[in-house]
């Protein structure tokens, strides 16, 4: 939970931005440019995010010089986006990021079952007919609705959602931090995840898999999805209504599922694409670009010696 204000010439100050603008208007949290609102300090270090520069609704703006936008009133420079980001995130972090002794009791309705050995925290909220096995972590603020099945040794991080008649297998890791990180140097620094995990209804996730929760909003896992064991899903990716993934694929931060999707495991997606609805990604295919229309897609290969491989490579290379 964020819970501070800051003028934009402390921000400034701090982080030895220049800024543009009101000194004395006030910030209290940070958030990408889609979300942000008139309370919130956003950030914009890549072209791929014009629109959303454009379209902002929020209150300023951390950009290069180079990125100026005149619609943009209150804005903070940098030569180096991220890394302002990353430190910026820091400056709204809590003394203390753990909540499990602070407000009230958790509500579990008397038609839930609870095993022995699970934790629970603060605030949470499970509701008829869920059943919880043993080992379970469950972090403050969560909400657990009904009917939904929680298997041993699940770890679920404070103020995730998860919907009814949900099936979470054993050893599944739901709201940690993604892998969100700005160069410092020689040094890595730390971009603090404010966001959460909600997840729909009727939905499945196999075991060992990591939901990681939003840098800012959330992750989304809408109703229907079925997941297949050892899945990584990134922070702030959504998957669309009743697709379903293939073991061991991993999809990276930002990436938007449609709905009826078919992805086969041990796929790659990179970050910040767009795959429409119904489309067939077959296993082992790695997706660079977005997915515009829907069909069946395949990247793999046959197996060869590597000095065939790399021939192949530059005989398609020259094809082009």
């Amino acid at each position: 939970m964020i819970n501070k204000e800051f003028k934009l010439s402390e921000i400034a100050n701090l982080l030895d931005l220049s800024l543009e603008g009101d000194q004395n208007f006030k910030v209290s949290s940070i958030s990408n440019l889609q979300q942000a609102k008139k309370s919130d300090i956003s950030f914009y270090y890549s072209k791929k995010f014009k629109k959303d520069l454009e379209n902002t609704n929020a209150g300023a703006v951390i950009l290069s010089k180079n990125d100026d936008l005149d619609s943009i009133e209150n804005k903070l420079f940098t030569d180096q986006v991220h890394l302002a980001y990353a430190k910026c995130s820091q400056l709204f972090m809590p003394k203390s990021l753990d909540f499990s002794f602070k407000g009230n009791e958790p509500i579990i309705h008397e038609g839930a079952i609870i095993s022995p050995n699970s934790n629970i925290e603060a605030n949470v909220k499970i509701e008829d007919g869920v059943v919880i096995k043993s080992g379970v972590f469950i972090g403050a603020g969560s909400i657990i609705k009904k009917n939904t099945l929680i298997n041993s040794n699940v770890s679920i991080y404070s103020n995730s959602v998860i919907g009814s008649d949900c099936i979470v297998h054993s050893g599944t890791v739901i709201g940690s931090d993604g892998l969100g990180f700005a160069k410092n140097g020689k040094k890595w620094e730390k971009i603090i995840h404010y966001g959460h995990v909600e997840i729909g209804n009727f939905v499945e996730l196999g075991a060992g898999c990591t939901i990681d929760k939003a840098s800012s909003g959330k992750t989304l896992i809408n109703d229907g999805v079925k997941l297949d064991n050892q899945i990584h899903l990134a922070h702030n990716c959504t998957l669309g209504e009743n697709t379903i993934i293939g073991a061991n694929t991993s999809i990276a931060g930002s990436v938007k599922v449609g709905r009826n999707c078919m992805i086969g495991g041990l796929c790659g997606i990179v970050d910040n694409i767009e795959i429409v609805d119904e489309v067939i990604i077959h296993p082992m295919t790695f997706v660079t670009n977005n997915i515009k229309n829907k069909g069946v897609y395949s990247g793999g290969s046959v197996l060869m010696e590597h000095k065939d491989w790399l021939k192949k490579i530059v005989s398609e290379r020259k094809k082009r």
